[in-house]
């Protein structure tokens, strides 16, 4: 959750949608009186987070990056090396 003085980065990144979906994002937005970014930005966050077998790959991946070195190379290598 962020706090009141926690703006989020917003990037800009060109999406192709089907028309039928840019529509129905489209009409939803209106519907519930927000923009159509802010739409794509809630369902894209929400079907990632319950995404369990993609927060597991998540997970391992960050656990294999916290092994490494900033140079990409595995910590006991880079100890290795320095020694």
């Amino acid at each position: 959750m962020l706090m009141d003085s926690e703006q989020p980065v917003i990037l800009k990144r060109k999406v192709r949608l089907e028309q039928d979906t840019s529509e129905l994002v489209e009409d939803y937005a209106r519907y519930i009186g927000i923009s159509a970014e802010d739409v794509l930005n809630i369902v894209l966050k929400k079907m990632i987070a319950n995404d369990m077998e993609f927060q597991s790959w998540l997970s391992q991946q960050n656990v294999r990056q916290q092994g490494q070195s900033p140079l990409g190379l595995p910590a006991s290598v880079v100890e290795t090396e320095a020694a």
